[in-house]
């Protein structure tokens, strides 16, 4: 699992950094600092199209909240990117069907816009650590940035101290998510994705916690159990809920987010999970 992890979240530290020297850095301070409706669907849209998975975006998350960006874009930049990247958009759409694929992907459109739009109704001090301080001339920083010239020792050292502050919480989130998929018996999910649809739907929401190991890793999975009579909709909910509540990403996520507003996050994933997997009726044969 590190291994599977550790590219994407080395990457994350690296762009984000970068961040502090270039002058594209604007493009993305503008994206996400519109008004707020604009803010949020720009942010679900760059999410989706990032193939930064949580642990490689929480850096650069930070980075733009410490430059005082809304918190509701940047929390729906990060459910975005959790849920839903280029390459698994590939890899559904290739071992399941086109259509799940682009199911999936409006569904996390879906929730990601719903998350931020939630959070700017939500005070910063309920939903951000008080160890993170913002920059006192805020957007200044980004704004001036182009004028910087790359420094490449204190660009490491950036690297540096960014990694000793993340790789805590990404460890723990990793020896969690290996102990739940070696001592949690496999009959037990096949069970409970069998029961009635609402159950089901629940159950796929909250079974895809454990077994979302990485990437594209479940397809197979969910493929096989798809092909034995499983509901696309139990398939929806595990794809939406697995992703984004697996202990390595919300572990990355406690670096920036209290404990308080990753529980509730957690709720209203589940919650929106279930809600569109009843909702989502399969497209009929030759349609």
């Amino acid at each position: 699992m590190l291994r599977s992890f550790l590219p994407y979240f080395l990457a994350g530290i690296l762009l984000g950094e970068l961040i502090k020297f270039f002058s594209w850095t604007k493009i993305i301070y503008k994206w996400v600092s519109r008004s707020p409706v604009k803010a949020v669907i720009s942010a679900s849209i760059i999410g989706i199209l990032s193939p930064l998975c949580t642990y490689g975006t929480i850096p650069i998350v930070i980075e733009l909240y410490k430059s005082k960006v809304r918190v509701g874009p940047l929390i729906a930049f990060c459910a975005a990117s959790s849920l839903m990247n280029p390459q698994l958009f590939v890899m559904t759409a290739g071992g399941i069907s086109m259509e799940m694929a682009i199911v999936r992907t409006l569904s996390v459109f879906l929730f990601s816009f719903a998350i931020g739009m939630l959070s700017l109704l939500v005070p910063d001090t309920l939903m951000i650590r008080k160890t993170i301080k913002v920059y006192e001339d805020g957007g200044e920083q980004i704004e001036n940035r182009e004028k910087k010239e790359f420094a490449a020792k204190q660009y490491f050292i950036n690297c540096y101290k960014s990694f000793l502050y993340v790789i805590p919480f990404l460890l723990i989130g990793v020896f969690l998510g290996a102990a739940a998929i070696v001592f949690v018996p496999q009959r037990f999910f096949f069970e409970a994705l069998y029961m009635g649809r609402i159950q089901s739907i629940l159950a796929g929401a909250i079974i895809g916690i454990p077994m979302n190991a990485c990437g594209g890793g479940a397809i197979p999975f969910v493929k096989t159990l798809l092909d034995l009579g499983l509901g696309k909709g139990t398939a929806l909910a595990f794809f939406l809920v697995g992703p984004a509540l697996r202990p390595a990403p919300l572990a990355s996520m406690a670096a920036l987010f209290t404990p308080l507003f990753l529980l509730a996050y957690a709720l209203f994933l589940i919650f929106s999970a279930v809600l569109m997997g009843l909702a989502y009726i399969p497209i009929p044969p030759g349609l």
